[in-house]
């Protein structure tokens, strides 16, 4: 049948409702299509359910970082039921109030329940029924990524969606991984009691952050007891009792671990298995990803793609943000909507947090500009020690003739808000001398990011 909508969107999650509200916002007619839960990873699997325990293990952890200073706390053992009760009824609130009321009140979107599969570049067929349509949004989101290892079919591993519906938590966790997903896990699952061990292929944590903070946070985590492991390069799995074992090749020599569990941690994949894009004519990248130019239009005309489903990012804001100019574009073909990630900032919720936003001091020079960079140790700010001696930086990178701010980069309590300082600055073109003159509350975190743009302002003068 042919549709009656003006765009038909493959998905339900934060890009694709984002789409759907936008366009409805437009006048527009949308048929959105899901096949699982609405509201996508972010609210069901991913950021709302993980951050909520996470928060939790801080809350626990505080009774044992206070410790020292006399405040008689003691941290019990974590219920596994009711913390895994507080997060689905975190989930359930927040899809709730921020996904099924709000499409309550949209006007002009329908969602249909069913898998979407393209079998021409204008056909999608959804069950029994083949829609017909000029216009579609790709925005089915991404999944974890798996290595297939030999023996994996023996062992129950997890993923970052299975570790957050455990009936208990396991005594012992091999994360295999070092990235985003692999600390801020780890992490939780280590304050929640689990002996755990992150496997890293690399050579250090966090390879798109400063070494400077990685390698702070590196000690923090060696500190609480998670045991790390460098240039790992993981060999075959298989079931031993109970638990899984783990052979790997560690700097070249081979060991042999034994845990009650072993979860991968090791990035996204494109959610994009089954909804034939080579029968719509959808080009994917090397890494799997579908390629969109510049104005998010896919190698097929009359479908675009928006989100984790295209590639980094892949965070939910940034996939909401694109959704909206690729629904400006469909409807507008004047419009010529691009977003630049440059000032997208994104954040890592491990304890303390990492935080980012615009280039790296490396980035800019090799974009051809000359750079003053100003890595500022925590213990500069007062706000660290009214918490107890917190570790941490600030590294802040400014264009060296003008001051320009081009980015900065946290490790700190809170550095998930902060950040938005630093992204307003960029976005507005300020100078390190307007952020160092402009008065901060004091104590706080956020006081940090002014004395680092005033010591980049003396670094620019005596240089």
């Amino acid at each position: 049948m042919t549709s009656r909508h003006d765009i038909v969107i493959l998905g339900s999650g934060t890009t694709a409702l984002a789409g759907a509200f936008k366009a409805a916002e437009l006048g527009a007619r949308v048929l959105m299509v899901e096949q699982f839960e609405l509201g996508g990873t972010c609210v069901n699997w991913g950021c709302i359910p993980s951050k909520t325990l996470i928060a939790k293990a801080e809350v626990r952890f505080e009774a044992v970082r206070n410790a020292p200073f006399g405040v008689g706390l003691a941290a019990g053992p974590p219920d596994c039921r009711r913390l895994m009760a507080a997060k689905q009824a975190a989930v359930e609130t927040v899809r709730q109030e921020n996904y099924l009321k709000k499409l309550e009140q949209a006007r002009g979107v329908e969602v249909r329940r069913g898998h979407g599969r393209f079998i021409s570049p204008r056909e999608l067929r959804v069950g029994a029924e083949v829609l017909v349509a000029d216009r579609f949004l790709i925005a089915c989101g991404g999944i974890p990524r798996i290595v297939r290892l030999p023996g994996l079919e023996e062992i129950n591993y997890l993923t970052s969606y299975s570790a957050l519906h455990l009936d208990c938590f396991p005594r012992s966790l091999i994360i295999i991984g070092g990235g985003v997903i692999a600390l801020e896990m780890g992490q939780m699952f280590h304050r929640f009691g689990t002996e755990v061990t992150i496997l890293e292929r690399g050579e250090r944590l966090l390879k798109d952050f400063d070494p400077r903070l990685t390698s702070i946070f590196e000690a923090v985590l060696r500190d609480e007891g998670i045991c790390i492991e460098f240039n790992v390069e993981s060999q075959r799995v298989s079931r031993a009792g109970d638990n899984s074992c783990l052979v790997a090749m560690v700097n070249g020599e081979e060991r042999r671990y034994t845990v009650e569990r072993l979860m991968f941690a090791v990035g996204t994949a494109p959610a994009t298995e089954g909804i034939g894009l080579e029968a719509a004519g959808v080009q994917v990248n090397g890494s799997g990803f579908i390629a969109v130019d510049e104005e998010l239009r896919t190698s097929a005309k009359g479908i675009w793609a928006a989100g984790d489903c295209t590639g980094p990012p892949l965070i939910a804001p940034a996939g909401a943000r694109e959704a909206e100019a690729a629904v400006e574009n469909i409807l507008d073909p004047e419009a010529h909507r691009r977003i630049d990630h440059r000032v997208t900032p994104m954040a890592v919720f491990t304890d303390p947090e990492f935080a980012r936003v615009g280039l790296s001091p490396e980035q800019s020079r090799k974009e051809g500009n000359e750079v003053v960079e100003t890595f500022l140790d925590l213990a500069r700010v007062a706000k660290a020690h009214v918490m107890g001696g917190r570790p941490g930086g600030i590294l802040l990178c400014a264009e060296a003739g003008s001051g320009r701010l081009l980015g900065v980069e946290l490790l700190a309590p809170r550095a998930a808000d902060i950040i938005h300082e630093a992204t307003v600055a960029l976005r507005c073109g300020l100078t390190v001398n307007e952020l160092a003159q402009t008065i901060h509350v004091y104590p706080t975190i956020s006081d940090g990011l002014r004395l680092a743009a005033l010591e980049n302002v003396r670094q620019r003068q005596s240089g």
